[in-house]
């Protein structure tokens, strides 16, 4: 939250700080998305659909992935969001025409004094005769998700007032999300050897209502369902370069649908760049590095960082957003 924000909370009467607190999250409820926003979303798909394939299983064959993330945005003010992420990811390769699809991460989401922390498993099964050149992928995602309101984070206009009322808030909820996810390999003329891949998941499925009473009053706080799509083309050039395009759609009951496109171009296997766009005139450049048998000779280090600037006319001086990924990806079952 903006110290302005905080500011605004003590001109007003005393009584009434709590209730706009419970406005100030019904608002986040009905206009925007609550989930944290992902420039390199391509590197998130385990959270943004649990039901999801990751592009390095069917590109290259990497079965296994631990990653790590971190994402700076509008670094120019310091209570602007900064979000974390540690997860990891297996597909088991039995050789029938059922794969376990598995995964567990680890979110630290903090905007100001308010912060989300979250632990997330996801299980699901992967459908195909062979699950390297295409399949459909269901899949269940469960977490233990922590919603806290620090006091200490809150810089008042006036610190010494009493009264300033007690605002260390903490509640733990299930959360519950559903995905579906298409992919496959094609074959013939112009297309032979791309990939294409679509989903569809609703994180925030359960709805979950945090009931809080804080000095004889009661405040809700609501998270509400979301719908995401995604979807991509990786168009081969050779047997390392490809071009690939890429689109993640955002839907929040009471906000606008939004967008994002992504462009990447790899002319190697060690190298990409890419740019992109979202349609609230957000505008993204990123790069990034693969590092095959680094560590061994089924073994990737990829590592990409991404760059965010705000180019609308109505431009808020929050200043750019940063993200890196660094992610650790292997072949446990070798083909």
């Amino acid at each position: 939250m903006h110290p302005q924000s905080y500011q605004i909370f003590m001109k007003q009467n005393s009584l009434v700080y709590l209730p706009l607190f419970a406005l100030l999250f019904i608002a986040v409820a009905m206009k925007a998305q609550q989930l944290p926003y992902y420039t390199q979303f391509r590197n998130y798909q385990s959270i943004i659909n649990p039901g999801s394939v990751h592009s390095d299983f069917f590109l290259y064959d990497y079965n296994t992935s631990v990653q790590a993330n971190y994402r700076a945005q509008w670094v120019a003010r310091g209570e602007t969001p900064r979000t974390a992420h540690l997860s990891g990811e297996f597909i088991s390769n039995f050789g029938g025409s059922f794969e376990l699809l598995t995964g567990l991460t680890l979110l630290k989401d903090r905007t100001g004094p308010y912060s989300v922390t979250g632990t997330y498993a996801r299980l699901g099964s992967v459908f195909a005769e062979d699950p390297y050149l295409g399949g459909i992928s269901v899949g269940l995602g469960i977490g233990a998700v922590q919603y806290r309101l620090d006091a200490e984070g809150i810089e008042w206009f006036h610190p010494d007032d009493p009264n300033i009322p007690e605002l260390d808030i903490s509640v733990t909820k299930l959360d519950l999300s559903l995905g579906i996810f298409y992919y496959k390999r094609l074959q013939g003329d112009f297309f032979d050897e791309d990939n294409i891949y679509l989903g569809i998941s609703m994180p925030q499925l359960a709805g979950t209502v945090a009931q809080i009473n804080e000095a004889g009053r009661e405040v809700t706080l609501q998270r509400v369902r979301h719908i995401f799509g995604t979807m991509g083309w990786y168009h081969f050039l050779n047997e390392e370069a490809f071009v690939e395009v890429s689109g993640w759609i955002k839907r929040v009951e009471g906000a606008p649908v939004n967008m994002d496109i992504t462009g990447r171009f790899q002319p190697m296997r060690t190298f990409w760049v890419g740019g992109g766009f979202n349609f609230n005139g957000i505008v993204h450049l990123e790069a990034g590095l693969n590092l095959p048998e680094l560590f061994h000779e089924d073994a990737n280090v990829k590592i990409g960082y991404a760059f965010d600037y705000n180019i609308t006319a109505f431009d808020l001086p929050f200043g750019t957003s940063h993200e890196l990924t660094v992610a650790l990806m292997f072949d446990t079952a070798r083909r």
